[in-house]
Formats: structure tokens, sequence, C-alpha cells
């Protein structure tokens, strides 16, 4: 049987925002400073590349700003690729965390 599975890249992407909006002391994702209106705002904050089936991903977010940065830039390094992993199947070589700005939390 010549049969294939594809997996889109916006697949990763909302696998990525997820886990992302689902971490602790991770308030919101956005878009790079001085970045045109995002064309879909599901995907704000997330950008996937992918290339021979494997997934670099860059995330901007909004940390609370009473955690520590480096504890939760590695948590998400972790839980993002592990759940593309898990989910999707697909290896990923990096997942970039860009921190813009912090907040109390509401």
């Amino acid at each position: 049987m010549n049969s294939t599975v594809s997996i889109s890249p916006d697949v990763v992407r909302e696998v990525a925002r997820i886990t992302t909006l689902a971490t602790p002391g991770v308030l919101a994702l956005v878009d790079k400073p001085g970045a045109q209106h995002a064309l879909r705002d599901a995907f704000r904050g997330v950008e996937v590349a992918v290339r021979d089936s494997r997934a670099h991903v860059r995330l901007r977010l909004v940390a609370a700003a009473d955690v520590s940065l480096i504890e939760l830039g590695h948590r998400l390094q972790t839980d993002v690729a592990s759940a593309v992993a898990e989910l999707v199947g697909m290896d990923v070589t990096a997942v970039d965390v860009t921190f813009e700005d912090v907040r109390n939390p509401a």
C-alpha cells in the first residue's frame, strides 16, 4: 500500500499553543514587537518551521512577574517538545522562548 500521512505545520503550531497556554506562569502569547497584525490570531506568538519532518518552534510570550523566567523557559522547551513528539509524532529540533514582557497576574 502506498499511503502517506501528512501533518500540517498548523497542527504543530496548535499543539505548541495549547501546551504553552496551559503552563502555569504564562499569561499570553504575543506577536513580536513591530509586527503587523497576524493573519490568524489563533497563532499569535507561535511560529513553526518544518523541515525534513522536524519542527523548530518559536514562542513569544508574556509571563507572570512572580515566576522564574529561566525555569519557565526550560519547562516550556521540555513540555512543548514532548507534546509535539507525542501528539504529532514529529521530532523537535528546538523550542526558542522569548519573553516580551512580565506582568502581575490578574
